[in-house]
């Protein structure tokens, strides 16, 4: 396993736990249809996450996790992709798909949690993140955003070799 898979499975973990802190009810995601394929990445949904029953609110959600070092050049290509970006492809399939983002090195005053909810890009506007907890039907709390940035730097400092 190479430095950046790594570092894509530990950032689902972490989306994932976000969640479970959230009180989702989280399952994996299972379906019979081929997994969307772009080169060697699996771009189809991770999980699915429904809010606890005792809330009696929302529905069961779609996510899909990726990390990538900087959210900014990523969807800086897919916007230049057009009409073959990753984003649109998934949509096709799964238009209600919350594509959650993780980056250890966010821009200033970003958070590196950031998401982008499928259903709500137009067609002609700029594919564009929103930090997780900025998507208040989500009901994601801050503190559980910070608490998690802080585990994500520190695990990913240790792997890099980095000093805390």
């Amino acid at each position: 396993m190479d430095l950046l898979e790594a570092k894509s499975r530990i950032a689902e973990a972490l989306v994932e736990s976000i969640f479970r802190r959230a009180r989702y009810q989280i399952r994996p995601y299972r379906s019979d249809a081929f997994p969307l394929r772009f080169g060697r990445e699996d771009f189809s949904p991770d999980f699915c996450v429904a809010p606890a029953p005792e809330t009696g609110t929302g529905q069961e959600l779609l996510v899909e996790v990726k990390y990538r070092p900087s959210a900014y050049q990523f969807l800086s290509v897919e916007n230049q992709r057009g009409d073959r970006s990753v984003f649109l492809m998934a949509r096709r399939n799964w238009p209600n798909l919350y594509f959650v983002l993780v980056t250890d090195r966010p821009e200033p005053g970003r958070s590196c949690f950031q998401a982008f909810p499928l259903a709500a890009w137009h067609p002609g506007e700029p594919f564009r993140t929103v930090d997780l907890v900025a998507l208040k039907e989500l009901r994601i709390f801050q503190h559980n955003v910070e608490d998690h940035e802080e585990l994500i730097r520190r695990i990913f400092g240790l792997l890099s070799g980095a000093s805390l």
